[in-house]
């Protein structure tokens, strides 16, 4: 049986968090880098970006993450896409997102799926991170332009 205690601080903690996301730049979205200098086609993009959803979402749930909770019920599953240019940016990013992440306690995954893109092994395709208040995380990928 849960106890109203726990259930009190869990309604608490969503109230204060929403609270704090009215304003324009605290919107709660999943980003998604796309690296295009490789060559997929849509269907291998969509298929990889699916599969960073999934694990992303099983992650927050595992984790019992507010802010997934909050990003499904009143952002409506928001996404954005981002292209990345090279390999060496995408690895840039990675770096500083991980970081990032450990400061923010919030969940990252890229995906290397060279064998199904009959692509080099282990380069990575997608990258995804959040749900995460925007601007959180706008001084990384601001300067990335829209897949």
């Amino acid at each position: 049986m849960i106890s109203s205690y726990f259930l009190y601080s869990i309604f608490y903690s969503l109230d204060c968090e929403m609270k704090n996301m009215s304003l324009e730049g605290n919107k709660v979205t999943m980003i998604f880098l796309i690296q295009t200098d490789i060559k997929m086609t849509k269907v291998q993009l969509a298929g990889r970006v699916a599969d960073v959803t999934q694990y992303i979402i099983e992650e927050c749930i595992q984790r019992k993450y507010l802010t997934y909770t909050i990003w499904k019920k009143l952002y409506a599953f928001q996404k954005i896409v981002l292209k990345v240019s090279s390999l060496r940016e995408f690895h840039e990013l990675h770096s500083k997102l991980i970081e990032l992440s450990h400061e923010l306690s919030f969940p990252i995954k890229i995906v290397k799926d060279g064998q199904k893109l009959k692509i080099a092994k282990n380069i990575p395709t997608v990258l995804a991170f959040g749900p995460i208040k925007r601007n959180k995380v706008e001084h990384v990928v601001a300067d990335l332009k829209l897949l």
